[in-house]
């Protein structure tokens, strides 16, 4: 008994010292959780999620403190840590909702979609009818391309919460419109497939036609390319505001164009709009509808995978021009529920894929036993790998239409010089260029990677040929631009073609193309020329890449459309409606840093961003117009202001007012770096001008102050710098002004070739980065659009060479005598007023946006950038010598009449008195849109070619009426040819080197 009663007394002290320990000495962590709610509440996740850590040490295994852990973390955007927390509150407790809905959430963010449905599931067995619920299946929904499932739920959100933002977003981009989402239905409208074959367009011969008052009538295509991407997006991110389409379908209209080229899939209510448009116009904007492809994986075309995400791509398009699709987003277009039927206005489908030569060449290789393919519509004869798959790919976009919708168009895929079926001698391929420089005596390595030639391989459209089923027609496609390939302003029989303005390359190639697809209707898909100031690459005849304001650019384009039309070709699109700022052209690509910030700023100097007829501009251009007026600096404070009635130097002649500095100022956008350098008296002698022989200004920048540039300056006498200057700014007159580049900063360098030392490239200094030095000099920003060149034969073509530091002169006002769009600087002797705008660019900015600058390029090539604190600016001036005002050099060093900050006496060295310049960084970019110049010089050549169009006439009408045109699938129709090329291509050639 004596044993028995202490084992009783011992349990009974184990269990009041255990109620003891729960209730008295036990921490608790229920205030703990109980502040981390409230915090939580409030948004102060961080601190709840403090709180809860403390919690937790004390009940691991609490479910609510888990669940909560996971949700701060979820708002606090770091689902990774949040996915464990959820994880274990979900084991332990399998049902708990609020752990449960968290998890799903997780799971969505990680895009773990079948993990989330799985947990979605399982709260739907609880009849859980909440705004959470219904916003997480909205999103799984959307996650998987089902807009229309989305749609319901985020309605079932409002009806609990009519004022849930996020349901009333989703539904606007959904639904494309901003009306009451609520209640508006997404269901498709009934599916009226015609009983006969139908068709409004077709091929005959060499051109097109459309049906129209019971019968056929030929036309000739006209019209832009069309991608909808504002500043501050990507492609996939394209415009959905209807209101926008409204107002561009209304100007493109107006321009005279009556085709609209798209290269993708476009947000729905681009096709809303359109449909609006030639409902209540008599004057339709037909389009021509893009499928566009990626690249193949391994090179292989024929790849299983690629070859089902192709027709994918053919299915989705297909469906959402007869307004039958719900599509999820992709990297090439933006999804959403497709509801209007355009397929009365599509005037045909372009698969819209122009791969490198490396890529055909390599699936040729891969598949080199193929050569014919028949299929229900088009046949390939004698063909490569290449075109055998287009040929495919053209067979299943006519089955599909025709299957489903009863519908038939015409169809071309979309080639390129680079890939013609025409033989050019002043191309050579990079086999050949290597035999060429060898045995000139060059020394060197061939290329590693893949290397992209211009005539190596050939796309042949004349391999391609319609079957009877087809009377809709097969047609050819060509992207040309007059600036690239090299061969195009070289070949001399391009050279000899002239039209009314003279020598036309442009127009010669054109005109070769049209011979070599005779009895082929032949779009010219893409043309244009872009207004930067930055040149990309020259070309023949004046047709450059880049370098023409937006009066040459139109003039340009009016010429490039009567080439095009008199060539024979069947219609042509210029590229293309509006500015792009995320484009970016091989000359600066790798100096625009990080990319996926590249569409919130512009670059003046790439031309891959300026091809629109409708211009992007950043926001302060409308403000800063370079006039000299004191509106335009209004409410910005001086950098540096000089109240000295004297300058330092005073030569004691009428020319002193013209060199004593007064002000300077400094402001910045999404384009350029604004500057304007207020002096006493511009014009002292009375001419009308400024006095540039008796006073020049030297404004001196340090983009990587403490990091990079020279110790000294150009032009004046020597005055130490320790911070460093990377760029020196001359205003020497009209024609004799620049920004010079410091030598320890300029990013290329002159190479002499190795065994032709009379020879040199241009290339980046590899292994490179920035820093101060003593030594060195100012240099010219000189780029080379243009590498050398051989022939096949062995003729040599030089590279093409360009100080890009030049600065353009002129007013951004279109009432001023010195108006240029492009202009760069301006001297107003009315208001004593210098204005500058200076694009980032040519400060080697590689992102405005965030601060980035160049700070060197490592031994692979890649360019590294660093966060500027600002920029260091001072500024000068000074009497030019005798021999700069004869001709503009770097002439010797001067003495200085003034200074800004002022000079600290005769001291040599300038480092007090300096004021950082840094602008306002942004995450979304600030721009207006307006039409260039160019767009009413395009509209009068687009309205005189109709004009030019030959009368209309009705062919035999072999239908009565839409609907009713084909009794029988054997009927001979239009563009079934089986012409051979009368031009063959032997080597390799060169294309995707982009120079």
């Amino acid at each position: 008994m004596n044993f028995l009663n202490r084992i009783t007394f011992s349990l009974a002290v184990i269990f009041c010292l255990a109620l003891a320990w729960e209730f008295w000495v036990r921490p608790n962590s229920s205030p703990l959780y109980t502040e981390a709610v409230a915090q939580f509440h409030d948004g102060n996740y961080n601190r709840s999620l403090q709180l809860l850590r403390a919690a937790y040490r004390i009940d691991p295994n609490d479910t609510a403190i888990l669940s909560l852990m996971g949700w701060d973390c979820l708002k606090l955007n770091d689902a990774p840590r949040a996915e464990p927390y959820f994880e274990r509150a979900h084991t332990l407790a399998p049902q708990v909702a609020d752990s449960l809905l968290g998890y799903a959430y997780t799971e969505l963010v990680l895009k773990k979609n079948d993990e989330a449905a799985a947990l979605l599931m399982a709260l739907g067995a609880q009849n859980l009818n909440t705004v959470d619920t219904h916003l997480a299946w909205a999103t799984l929904y959307l996650d998987r391309g089902q807009n229309r499932d989305a749609a319901i739920e985020f309605q079932q959100a409002l009806a609990l919460d009519e004022h849930n933002p996020v349901a009333i977003k989703n539904l606007d981009e959904i639904l494309d419109t901003t009306g009451d989402v609520q209640r508006m239905s997404t269901d498709f409208p009934p599916l009226a497939r015609p009983q006969k074959l139908t068709y409004t367009a077709r091929v005959t011969g060499d051109h097109f036609d459309w049906r129209s008052n019971g019968g056929w009538q030929p036309t000739y295509l006209v019209g832009v390319d069309f991608t909808p991407v504002l500043p501050g997006h990507f492609p996939s991110d394209s415009v959905t505001d209807s209101t926008i389409y409204n107002d561009w379908l209304e100007k493109i209209s107006d321009l005279g164009t009556n085709t609209l080229r798209v290269y993708t899939i476009l947000p729905a209510a681009f096709y809303r709009m359109l449909a609006q448009l030639n409902h209540n116009s008599g004057k339709p904007v037909r389009l021509l509808q893009g499928i566009s492809f990626s690249a193949p994986p391994g090179n292989d075309l024929f790849n299983r995978r690629y070859d089902a995400n192709c027709q994918k791509a053919i299915r989705d398009t297909i469906d959402a021009i007869h307004g039958q699709a719900d599509l999820g987003k992709t990297e090439t277009y933006s999804g959403g529920v497709f509801t209007n039927d355009v397929s009365p206005w599509v005037a045909g489908f372009l698969l819209d894929q122009s791969w490198p030569s490396h890529v055909v060449i390599a699936n040729n290789q891969l598949h080199s036993s193929m050569q014919h393919y028949r299929g229900t519509y088009v046949e390939a004869s004698s063909a490569s790998a290449t075109e055998i798959f287009l040929a495919q790919m053209i067979d299943y976009t006519a089955e599909y239409e025709e299957t489903k919708y009863n519908w038939q168009r015409p169809i071309a895929f979309v080639n390129s010089p680079a890939l013609d079926p025409m033989h050019h001698p002043t191309e050579s391929t990079m086999f050949e260029e290597v035999a060429l420089r060898r045995a000139k005596g060059e020394r060197f390595s061939m290329p590693a990677e893949p290397y992209d030639d211009d005539d190596a391989v050939t796309l042949d459209p004349m391999h391609l040929h319609a079957l009877r089923r087809f009377l809709a027609g097969y047609f050819a496609a060509y992207s040309v631009f007059p600036f690239y390939p090299d061969f195009i302003s070289r070949d001399p029989a391009y050279r000899q073609a002239r039209d009314e303005e003279g020598s036309n390359p442009f127009f010669g190639y054109v005109r070769d193309l049209k011979a070599h697809h005779r009895g082929v209707p032949l779009i010219i898909s893409e043309y244009g020329i872009p207004t930067s100031v930055g040149i990309g690459h020259f070309g023949g005849a004046g047709f450059d890449q880049g370098g023409d304001n937006e009066g040459q650019q139109g003039r340009a384009l009016s010429r490039m459309t009567r080439a095009v039309f008199d060539a024979g070709a069947a219609g042509g699109m210029v590229f293309e409606w509006v500015d792009e700022w995320y484009r970016q052209t091989w000359i600066v690509r790798n100096f625009e840093k990080p990319r996926d910030r590249k569409p919130l700023w512009t670059s003046a100097m790439d031309p891959a961003e300026d091809f629109g007829l409708l211009a992007a501009e950043p926001h302060l251009s409308r403000v800063h117009a370079l006039e000299g007026t004191r509106p335009e600096w209004d409410g910005t404070p001086p950098l540096y202001v000089n109240s000295k009635s004297h300058s330092i130097l005073e030569a004691g002649d009428q020319f002193d007012p013209a060199r004593r500095l007064k002000a300077l100022y400094a402001d910045a956008d999404e384009g350029f770096l604004y500057l304007r350098l207020a002096v006493d008296q511009l014009d002292n002698d009375h001419d009308g001008e400024p006095d540039w022989n008796q006073a020049n200004y030297l404004i001196g920048i340090s983009t990587t102050p403490g990091h990079g540039g020279l110790t000294s300056l150009p032009f004046i006498a020597p005055i130490k710098f320790p911070m460093g200057m990377t760029y020196a700014i001359q205003l020497a007159g009209k024609d004799s002004s620049r920004i010079w580049i410091a030598s320890s900063y300029n990013p290329y360098r002159l190479v002499t070739l190795t065994g032709q030392p009379a020879r040199s490239v241009l290339l980046p200094k590899l292994g490179w980065h920035v820093m101060i030095s003593d030594a060195g000099s100012f240099e010219p920003q000189i780029i080379e659009p243009n590498r050398r060149r051989f022939s096949r034969n062995g003729e040599y073509f030089p590279p093409r060479r360009y100080d890009r530091g030049i600065l353009r002169y002129g007013s951004l006002d279109p009432q001023s005598t010195d108006y240029d769009s492009l202009a760069e600087w301006h001297a107003n002797v009315h208001t004593n007023a210098i204005d500058l705008r200076i694009p980032w660019s040519l400060l080697n900015v590689t992102d405005p946006s965030s601060f980035r600058v160049l700070a060197g390029i490592n031994r692979e090539g890649t360019v590294e950038t660093v966060e500027t604190p600002g920029f260091l600016i001072a500024v000068f001036s000074y009497r030019p010598s005798d021999s700069a005002r004869a001709q503009p050099i770097m002439e010797e060093d001067q003495p200085i009449a003034d200074a800004m900050p002022a000079l600290p006496g005769p001291i040599a060295v300038l480092g007090a008195g300096f004021k950082y310049y840094r602008w306002k960084g942004w995450s979304t970019p600030q721009y207006f849109l307006k039409p260039k110049d160019s767009y009413a010089l395009l509209r009068k050549a687009f309205l005189a070619l109709h004009a030019r169009q030959e009368p209309n006439r009705n062919i035999s009408p072999q239908i009565a009426a839409i609907g009713q045109h084909v009794q029988s699938a054997n009927s001979i129709g239009p563009g079934s040819h089986g012409r051979q090329p009368e031009h063959s291509s032997d080597g390799l050639g060169r294309a995707g080197h982009e120079r």
